[in-house]
């Protein structure tokens, strides 16, 4: 996930204004990392509600186009085909500079990226800055944190048992938890009575397997839309600061993401159903060291306490799964509404 130097917290902000015209049309030229685009579809779908021609270009958001209905939403882009593709747009909108493709500032006059303002460099969580966004850089008001996804009919919104879904992995070394801590963890969670499941991409599968060995369920989906159906049946998600914990929670799963840094865990802890981010005793000065020290300074006992913290707060009963006889017992989304400090609203919606 992008790492944006944020600003200080009590820094003054300059919003910069970019309002866009009734018959303009957008092209919202994703990120590549799926966090990112989850989050930057707050700010597609506030435009759509507000009447603006947005047409989204995205490979994650394209294998997953059956959970965001309202949208036009079209395969990634190739540096050979941008120009015939977009330059007909009133506006190309981006998150970050490196989304920004090749010379297209050369044939195009609008070309934004988001992150160049500082209402996006903001220490508050990511979906409440969409919000700062659309509020005074776009001028939208009667705005959503609701970022589009409805789950499918076809797709069970009950979760599976007492599963909880284990991520290991992340897209930066720096990012991950030690493997046996989170080896430890799952027995941890057998030991009361919780079901662990791990799952990881498929390139990293051959990687994992041992964990099978330790007598746990190893899952990889290549399908995107796949993932996201058996995310879906989960009670809890944990794992490190990754897109799987923003696409956990979008789908309606409480999640405990595990962060380097206080500051990144305010800004990127999962955002719409229930969510704690973790983080490290800060032992270690300096911003290198924490990073590079937060692994082993994390206790497997802390991570541990936060999924019973989070089930306690979407519960509020001994055992969330456990709630008398199957037909009594409440889905994430349930357990969610139930709960009065519950930070966002779900979206787990039915289409």
């Amino acid at each position: 996930m992008h790492r944006p130097v944020p600003l200080h917290k009590g820094a003054a902000i300059n919003h910069p204004r970019h309002p866009i015209q009734q018959g303009w049309s957008v092209a919202f030229v994703m990120s590549p990392r799926i966090g990112d685009t989850l989050i930057s579809m707050v700010v597609a779908n506030n435009l759509v509600r507000h009447g603006i021609d947005v047409t989204v270009f995205s490979r994650h958001l394209h294998a997953m186009r059956k959970w965001f209905p309202g949208f036009r939403i079209e395969p990634e882009l190739h540096a050979a085909q941008a120009r015939n593709r977009l330059e007909h747009f009133d506006v190309m909108l981006h998150a970050y500079e490196s989304d920004v493709l090749d010379d297209a500032r050369d044939w195009h006059p609008r070309v934004w990226v988001m992150d160049r303002w500082p209402t996006y460099r903001q220490v508050k969580p990511m979906v409440d800055i969409q919000l700062d966004l659309c509020r005074h850089c776009f001028g939208l008001d009667g705005l959503t944190r609701d970022n589009g996804l409805v789950v499918p009919v076809d797709v069970g919104v009950t979760a599976v048992g007492n599963r909880v879904i284990i991520h290991p992995t992340a897209s930066d070394l720096q990012k991950q938890w030690l493997p046996g801590r989170f080896l430890k963890l799952a027995r941890r969670l057998r030991a009361r009575g919780y079901d662990p499941s791990f799952v990881v991409a498929p390139r990293e599968h051959a990687q994992w397997e041992w964990v099978e060995a330790q007598g746990f369920r190893l899952v990889s989906h290549a399908s995107l839309d796949d993932l996201a159906r058996w995310l879906a049946t989960a009670r809890i998600f944990v794992g490190n600061d990754s897109g799987l914990a923003h696409l956990a929670s979008n789908v309606g799963v409480p999640a405990v993401s595990l962060a380097m840094r206080p500051r990144i865990a305010v800004r990127w802890a999962p955002g719409w159903a229930l969510s704690l981010a973790v983080t490290a005793p800060p032992l270690m000065p300096g911003r290198w060291l924490r990073e590079h020290s937060w692994k082993y300074l994390l206790s497997v006992r802390k991570v541990d306490a936060a999924v019973e913290r989070l089930r306690r707060r979407v519960s509020e009963a001994v055992l969330a799964f456990d709630q008398g006889p199957a037909g009594e017992r409440m889905t994430n989304k349930s357990m969610i509404n139930a709960n009065p400090i519950a930070q966002a609203p779900m979206t787990k919606s039915r289409a």
